[in-house]
């Protein structure tokens, strides 16, 4: 008992306690889960899908409209977009580079040349997205 009338304990520290390895194998361990984890959460960060409903190839064949429909889960709703991208190209996984239009809205697609490209049916569908000319294809819409 120590003079205050207080019992001590007494916490033996043993060298050779199975203990450490574990210990500092898991100090060196800790970054790589931690890099790990922090990449399988970022590798899946995009809902959305994309469901093409038309591919219209330009009067050459280099280039390529594709009309798709977005959805990105359960609290938003569909929309349509439009992406120009070479022939040989799939459909990347973003949002439309061309036209974005909320909701599902069936557009008719007219290549006038290969750089002249008109998109019509918009109606009265919100407009997010919509671009002047695209990869050098001039752009020209209507309801």
């Amino acid at each position: 008992m120590a003079e205050n009338g207080h019992k001590r304990a007494l916490i033996v520290h043993d060298q050779n306690s199975s203990f450490q390895p574990t210990i500092r194998c898991m100090r060196k361990l800790l970054p790589a889960l931690i890099l790990m984890t922090v990449s399988i959460g970022l590798s899946g960060c995009d809902p959305c899908g994309n469901e093409i409903s038309q591919t219209v190839a330009s009067p050459s064949g280099k280039l390529k409209a594709v009309v798709f429909n977005r959805n990105c889960g359960a609290t938003t709703g569909f929309n349509t977009q439009v992406s120009i991208i070479p022939s040989s190209k799939t459909l990347p996984g973003d949002g439309g580079n061309t036209l974005s239009l909320n909701g599902t809205v069936p557009l008719r697609v007219e290549w006038r040349s290969d750089s002249a490209l008109r998109l019509s049916g918009l109606g009265a569908a919100k407009i997010f997205l919509q671009s002047p000319s695209v990869v050098g294809v001039s752009m020209s819409y209507s309801d």
